[in-house]
């Protein structure tokens, strides 16, 4: 049984103690209420007679009177732990669920707040990058070949044909090994920022 249902059946256990109690403490009153109707025509007769057996009944009618009010107090001293611990029930719940909210902003506000890191750092990425990848990659190869770095291989010169082939072969297997590694990068991010692209 998970606590909130164990809560939530203790509050209805309380809930319905307090009803019968409140209807005992109703009782109670209207009870007082009777016996000093009755102990007022008491007095009314030992006015008229004063003999000890109306004496006794105005006695009989207080003590019942102290007696009816003790059980009162008592009742109203149980109403009283009662509602104490539907307060206290009622309390826990509400801040169990202001920190369940609290918990769920704050995953929110991470996620939110890593997701703008990320941004800016994008940004201040494409601003370091802009214009970087226009330099003259294989200017060492081409140097090799006797070739000048503002012209091109020529296909057609068998001399070429080495340098050619190497170059391809390094754009392949450095293109390959950069989209791999760049793959995992951002499977990275993706757990990073929990987003999917």
């Amino acid at each position: 049984m998970g606590l909130f249902t164990k809560k939530t059946s203790e509050l209805e256990t309380l809930e319905a103690k307090q009803g019968k109690l409140q209807g005992k403490e109703q009782e109670l009153q209207a009870k007082i209420g009777k016996i000093a109707n009755g102990l007022a025509i008491a007095e009314t007769n030992l006015l008229v007679d004063e003999t000890a057996a109306n004496k006794k009944q105005i006695d009989k009618f207080k003590v019942a009177i102290e007696k009816t009010q003790k059980e009162l107090e008592a009742v109203g001293v149980e109403i009283s732990e009662v509602a104490s611990q539907i307060g206290a029930i009622n309390q826990a719940e509400r801040q169990a669920e202001i920190d369940e909210a609290a918990s769920a902003l704050e995953q929110e506000l991470y996620r939110a707040h890593k997701q703008k890191l990320f941004e800016n750092k994008v940004d201040a990425l494409k601003n370091k990058l802009y214009g970087a990848s226009g330099f003259n990659y294989n200017a060492n190869m081409k140097r090799l070949a006797g070739v000048k770095s503002t012209e091109e291989f020529d296909y057609s010169e068998p001399a070429h044909a080495p340098f050619i082939e190497a170059t391809e072969k390094a754009g392949v297997s450095g293109a390959a090994r950069a989209e791999k590694e760049f793959k995992k990068l951002v499977a990275e991010i993706e757990a990073f920022i929990e987003m999917k692209f």
